[in-house]
């Protein structure tokens, strides 16, 4: 059975700052253990296997991003002046953590994987197709994500019981063909359109935007699928057909203008 990380409550503001004193050291990315009484991090703090007293030394401590404490030292922040804008979990210290926007599994790249992995994903996780649920099983014992995952069908099931997402889960068809993901701002323009493969699966996590030229025969011949994670703005046809073939909906769809400010 897998150890769960817990997630602890903290302050949460809007925007992570030192107030009334001086600001501490600012460091960015993964941060490991204890840097000084004053602390500002922007991404990882991990504090697993530091002792309790060392982290009880620390009178301040701002985080816009993830604090990873382990059961000796849980509680040892509490009369530190803390300020968290992200989750604070409880992890085992033989838990791997990896910070990247995007991480994509291949078939090949999980063969290569030692069995029994034990990861915290803080990003978004891409199973590609050809991925075997089975594999997934042998290579991944626990998974964490503060994130997006995004697999088929096959491979949410495999991960059922041995991961943890703190985010969104999309899942594609295990007869899925072209799968498009979308990452910051796309176009879907009638030339880009007549180039992509037919029927394929299009996953928007940022903002995109269909041209007003696109006849929706077109959309409806290489769209077969949408996911829609972010910001879409289409005109109103083309908005109504995406509409109908969105398999998940945690974002906004939108008619060009209806955005803007008055």
């Amino acid at each position: 059975m897998m150890s769960e990380p817990q997630e602890m409550e903290c302050e949460e503001t809007e925007e992570a700052q030192e107030e009334d004193e001086g600001p501490g050291i600012v460091q960015n990315g993964m941060v490991r253990g204890v840097s000084g009484k004053k602390m500002v991090v922007n991404g990882v703090l991990d504090l697993r296997g530091v002792p309790a007293e060392q982290v009880e030394g620390v009178e301040s401590v701002v985080v816009n991003g993830v604090v990873l404490l382990d059961e000796q030292n849980r509680g040892a922040l509490a009369n530190a002046k803390t300020v968290v804008n992200g989750p604070t979990v409880v992890a085992d210290p033989d838990l791997k953590v990896l910070v990247q926007p995007d991480l994509e599994f291949s078939k090949a790249m999980l063969e290569g994987m030692t069995s029994g992995q034990k990861l915290m994903v803080i990003g978004n996780i891409y199973f590609r197709p050809d991925v075997p649920p089975a594999l997934v099983a042998e290579k991944l014992a626990e998974a964490h994500v503060i994130g997006i995952v995004i697999a088929c069908e096959g491979v949410h099931g495999a991960l059922m019981d041995r991961a943890e997402v703190t985010g969104v889960s999309v899942a594609l068809d295990d007869n899925v063909r072209a799968v498009v993901r979308a990452i910051g701002n796309s176009e879907l323009t009638k030339d880009y359109l007549s180039r992509l493969e037919d029927s394929a699966t299009y996953i928007n996590i940022g903002n995109t935007s269909v041209s007003e030229d696109v006849p929706e025969d077109l959309l409806a011949q290489k769209i077969a699928a949408y996911h829609n994670v972010g910001n879409t703005t289409a005109p109103a046809g083309l908005l109504g057909l995406l509409k109908a073939r969105c398999k998940t909906n945690m974002g906004n769809f939108s008619e060009p203008g209806e955005d803007d400010d008055d």
